[in-house]
């Protein structure tokens, strides 16, 4: 196909050429664009002047595409809808107010995706931008607009709110414990297989003497970077597993994991929302700060 200038073929004749070609009628095209069939026919006579191919066969009242207009009509019908919805999207849709949160990567996974399909209902305006993280340390303030992490309370240059009490539990699935026994005496439990997580100050260890300081017990034969792996790991039965229990409460609930033994500990640690001071008065936070607050009373009333 030969152009006869770099130029963009003129929209008017593009327009009645589309149209036309997606009836295979003059009649409609022109009563779509509301102007005569004789402009339609000249508006497209203008466009095979343009590219210098026939784009129509006309048959009386009827027209047959040729082949190069089958070929371009795809691409011409694809580019006025994007045009179409792009501009209704920018000039005439809902505008959107971007929230970017870093969280947590097993809180992420396990206590607050699960929720969101009720964050989208109640506020369909904020486009919510969720970044992952397994540190417990903030970022920059200018990356993100708030964090959930856990940790001590200790960012001073954070308005930090605590949003869990979080107690460790042992779980398992419901295969391990057809040949564990939960709620076993410690002696047998120390040599039941274990999962952990290597990264926080407390562990199997501290759970084991705060009940008996003199008991002893077998080191976890796989060891996890984030709570969420060893918790796929627990579902597939390869052992005990020490998480906190937000993070499994869902899958308690679903009889998924089973809590293998009744003692659970105070963690040191706890879940904390961090906020910028200069972003604490943004309405996007305020909302979700609100709706985040609201969901964790519900869960902890039904407790």
């Amino acid at each position: 196909m030969q152009y006869k200038t770099n130029r963009l073929p003129p929209l008017n004749a593009l327009l009645a050429f589309e149209t036309a070609a997606r009836y295979q009628s003059l009649t409609r095209a022109a009563e779509e664009l509301c102007v005569t069939q004789g402009a339609i026919s000249q508006r497209v006579k203008q466009l095979e002047d343009f590219l210098n191919v026939r784009l129509f066969i006309r048959k009386g009242s009827r027209i047959e595409l040729t082949d190069e207009a089958r070929s371009y009509l795809p691409l011409l019908s694809w580019l006025f809808e994007s045009l179409k919805k792009g501009t209704d999207d920018l000039f005439h849709g809902e505008q959107q107010t971007q929230l970017t949160l870093r969280v947590a990567h097993s809180f992420a996974e396990h206590w607050l995706i699960p929720r969101l399909a009720r964050f989208r209902e109640a506020y369909p305006g904020i486009l919510l931008r969720l970044l992952a993280t397994n540190h417990a340390i903030p970022d920059e303030p200018g990356e993100v607009d708030a964090e959930i992490i856990n940790g001590y309370g200790n960012w001073p240059d954070r308005d930090a709110e605590q949003l869990t009490n979080d107690d460790w539990v042992v779980v398992a699935s419901p295969s391990l414990l057809v040949h564990y026994p939960a709620d076993a005496p410690l002696h047998l439990l120390s040599s039941y297989p274990k999962l952990g997580c290597y990264g926080y100050r407390e562990g199997w260890r501290d759970w084991f003497r705060q009940q008996d300081p003199q008991q002893g017990y077998t080191m976890p034969p796989m060891e996890f970077s984030t709570s969420s792996l060893a918790i796929a790991a627990a579902l597939q039965g390869l052992g005990l597993l020490l998480v906190r229990y937000p993070l499994v409460r869902q899958l308690l609930a679903r009889r998924e994991l089973i809590q293998a033994h009744a003692y659970r500990m105070p963690s040191q640690s706890n879940h904390f929302l961090l906020i910028p001071p200069h972003k604490r008065e943004l309405e996007k936070i305020r909302v979700f700060r609100h709706w985040l607050l609201q969901e964790l009373e519900q869960e902890n009333a039904a407790r």
